[in-house]
């Protein structure tokens, strides 16, 4: 009843600010949170003046004296631009959305506080010497002066729906951030769990059947381990250690919540990255491609940015809330990042007493108690115990009260994280070994770094901390109790996959498996299927020559290999009905590619999911159908091994007297697939089908997407084609049939022979105001692969600028 009064409220908000809007004065009136991009202001905290550029598309360049004022200026860009993203993502991390939205965030903000992100960030800030302090106070104070300044008179109209103004921002809310993206990054545990509760449905050899290895043949990042060590190949565990079904369900439930509030990706993470040395190029230098993949949303979660001053001259995506530029390039080197999809967190069952003692190896040892006071509201406070045992917090508290309770392991908690200074040097690095030197500081999340720089070397490095486990492979639930499954240590940063100037001339990264068995340390068992890898290699090899046009031709590909490898079981049916004989004749001469035009895209994926469905639901049960169908690369490898192992059991239908076959079930899921794109379409005709009529990327505004009287004013969508196997990466949604929130969230392709030639672009705006030109000005080019200049060069003559300047 409270949540509903709640939402009761905000439609009545919502209907108040619809009245004040079509007026003139209150259109007007709003448009004020629109900030200043012309003209002089005076701020508190620079040594000399600080010049903001802005184009028509919103793009910045800040042009700065020294590095400390130039990063004032991004501070003070991203908080005119984004505060309202920058304050709800600050929240997320502390857990105190509920403070603002009420009971319905109390119990992510629970799971949150368990966690203990913020304490982890703030143990990071304390460790950092005073020198190594200098870029996050300099851009803090950039924010801070935007908070305190006359331009933030009127704020965005979300504070003003929420009626509440910002707090001043702490070098630790950077950390804080950086944090949450390394928890979706480095999600791990949710396979732990996910395994777990397939254990407890099926018998242990039919649940590892859902959770296949990487493909036996699949391409890897490092074809060839160029590096050796003593240490044995890792023992997997040989149980795996149950834990109760309504513990892990409960946990997957919040993390699935948690993945909607953060609008990062969660389960359908990936990214793609290449670099193609000049031996290979039209221009005779590297040329390097990068686009990680994260959840759609609006804002975009990236922020373009030129930042200029002293030794500092970067240009490429930035996080609003962050300092210095994620992924781009300088003067000298670029860089682009993918997921490793590293296994970076372990869930230890825990015993423990009444007396808040865990036992660990025959000894009791006292957990540490840290109260937290949670704020809802219109509610009293709710206060929590966190229970942290040496192994880390007891996030299964959080759900229930059991006798063996979890203990979650990230190597993100560590006190120590010196991931925001290794990217302040990469930012001003200038060869090889400035970039490696920099990337040993580089802690969470564990990423695929490829590398380019102007004197024609290529290379690729996989840093961050990689744990060392005494024994198993960290793919379940396992005792804490003893010290049979510690961790001993990370594997030493000289030691971690690395390769520069391979022989073959290029570089491919996907989040495919990253190196071969002989490699001495474990990183994962959990690899995106080899699809996208494949594919970018194949249109790599074969042009003998690529030019940047080739590059931006790769970004844009929409052939899916997995429908591809999947089509010839499919197509071995035969069938008497003329609706399902026409679906078949169309695949059979269908090469796969998934465009926005295309009736057999649209034919194949109502077929393929139904296939899906069909083969695994009535095995696992709709809850856990529901959480096992995230996860698309194992749906689609553990398929080609039942097909090509003529594994007949998984085609029988249990809640059945009668025993299907595979052809029966490929014919069953047909139909139904028909007949719901069909109704989808709003015609039989499958001529007249559209992919993208059905299919259409969203961009979902936080939090108002969830209100719907809002959601038409703030949330974007617009058809799209390719799917979650293609290099133009477009998941369906599991929940959102053929709807797409998974997106290529930013591209750049760089050019190391003529820098200034090169391209990049993220996907719906610049600017987080809802009033503003350059809220969703990108969207159709980023749609249709087009690109902005990725230049340093501030052309005053043909190019028109909005010129701002901070004055001491």
């Amino acid at each position: 009843m409270r949540g509903l009064l709640k939402w009761l409220r905000w439609g009545f908000v919502c209907l108040t600010i619809f009245v004040v809007v079509i007026g003139s004065s209150g259109y007007f009136w709003l448009r004020q949170a629109l900030p200043e991009v012309s003209g002089s202001i005076q701020v508190d905290g620079i040594s000399a003046p600080v010049e903001i550029l802005r184009d028509l598309d919103g793009m910045v360049h800040i042009q700065a004296q020294n590095e400390t004022d130039a990063l004032f200026g991004l501070g003070y860009a991203h908080a005119q631009d984004r505060l309202w993203q920058m304050e709800f993502q600050r929240r997320i991390g502390y857990g105190r959305l509920s403070e603002v939205l009420g009971e319905a965030a109390l119990e992510t903000d629970m799971f949150l506080r368990t966690l203990g992100v913020a304490r982890a960030a703030h143990s990071t800030w304390a460790a950092t010497p005073p020198e190594e302090r200098v870029t996050a106070e300099a851009y803090v104070k950039g924010v801070n002066a935007f908070i305190e300044s006359p331009d933030n008179n009127v704020l965005p109209i979300e504070f003003v729906i929420l009626g509440f103004e910002p707090d001043l921002w702490q070098p630790e809310d950077i950390l804080v951030w950086g944090k949450m993206m390394s928890w979706d990054l480095g999600g791990n545990w949710r396979q732990e769990l996910l395994r777990s509760r397939l254990s407890n449905h099926l018998d242990a050899e039919r649940a590892e059947q859902l959770m296949p290895s990487y493909t036996a043949d699949g391409p890897l990042i490092l074809p060839v381990s160029e590096i050796t060590g003593d240490t044995p190949r890792l023992i997997q565990a040989s149980n795996i250690t149950p834990i109760p079904e309504s513990v892990a369900t409960s946990l997957m439930r919040i993390d699935k919540t948690l993945q909607t509030t953060l609008g990062l990706g969660g389960r359908s993470i990936g990214s793609n990255n290449w670099v193609v040395g000049g031996a290979r190029t039209t221009t005779g230098q590297p040329l390097l491609a990068d686009d990680p993949h994260l959840g759609s949303q609006i804002p975009s979660i990236w922020y373009l940015a030129h930042i200029q001053g002293g030794e500092l001259d970067a240009i490429g995506a930035t996080f609003p809330g962050v300092p210095g530029v994620i992924i781009g390039r300088n003067n000298h080197i670029a860089w682009g990042v993918t997921n490793t999809g590293p296994d970076v967190q372990d869930l230890y069952i825990e015993r423990v007493n009444d007396q808040n003692e865990a036992e660990y190896n025959g000894i009791w040892e006292p957990m540490q108690i840290i109260p937290e006071t949670i704020k809802i509201d219109g509610q009293p406070d709710i206060e929590i115990d966190v229970r942290i045992t040496r192994h880390g917090p007891l996030i299964s508290d959080v759900v229930e009260d059991i006798d063996e309770p979890l203990a979650f392991r990230w190597t993100a908690l560590d006190p120590i994280d010196n991931t925001l200074l290794a990217f302040t040097k990469i930012n001003k690095a200038q060869n090889w070994e400035e970039f490696t030197s920099a990337l040993a500081d580089y802690h969470a999340p564990m990423q695929n770094f490829v590398y380019a720089d102007v004197e024609g070397n290529i290379g690729y490095y996989a840093p961050g901390a990689l744990p060392i486990r005494s024994n198993g492979e960290g793919k379940a639930p396992v005792p804490g109790w003893t010290d049979e499954y510690a961790w001993e240590g990370y594997v030493p940063f000289d030691e971690l996959p690395q390769t520069f100037n391979p022989s073959k001339g290029f570089i491919v990264s996907a989040n495919n498996k990253v190196i071969g068995d002989d490699y001495p340390y474990l990183i994962s068992t959990n690899w995106a299927s080899p699809h996208r890898a494949a594919r970018i290699t194949e249109l790599i090899e074969r042009t003998p020559q690529l030019s940047i046009d080739d590059m931006q031709a790769i970004h844009a590909d929409v052939q899916s290999l997995q429908a591809v490898e999947m089509l010839p079981y499919m197509l071995q049916i035969q069938s008497a009905d003329p609706q399902k004989q026409m679906a078949i004749a169309l695949l059979r001469d269908w090469d796969g590619s998934m465009d926005g035009d295309s009736a057999e895209a649209a034919l194949y994926h109502a077929w393929y999911q139904q296939l899906t469905e069909h083969i695994f639901a009535d095995e696992l049960g709709e809850e856990l159908w529901m959480d096992y169908r995230d996860d698309r690369s194992f749906i689609a490898m553990a398929l080609i091994d039942i097909f090509e192992g003529n594994n007949q059991t998984w085609c029988d239908d249990i809640q059945t007297a009668q025993t299907e076959d595979c052809e029966a079930m490929i014919e069953q899921s047909l139909e139904v697939g028909l007949d719901n794109m069909a109704q989808a379409q709003g015609t039989e005709s499958i001529e007249n089908w559209r992919w993208d009529n059905v299919h259409h990327a969203k961009f979902p505004h936080s939090p108002f997407d969830d209100v719907s009287m809002l959601r038409p004013m703030f949330s974007r969508s617009i058809p799209n084609g390719g799917d979650g196997f293609t290099v133009n990466v477009a998941p369906p949604d599991s929940e959102d049939p053929y709807h797409q929130h998974h997106i290529p969230s930013y591209r750049h392709v760089v050019d190391l022979g003529n820098l200034n030639a090169s391209l990049f672009i993220h996907s719906v705006g610049q600017s987080g105001h809802v009033f503003s030109t350059n809220y969703n000005d990108l969207l159709e080019r980023w749609q249709r692969v087009e690109y902005l200049p990725m230049s340093t060069e501030i052309d005053r003559n043909s190019v028109e600028y909005h010129q701002l300047i901070l004055t001491p």
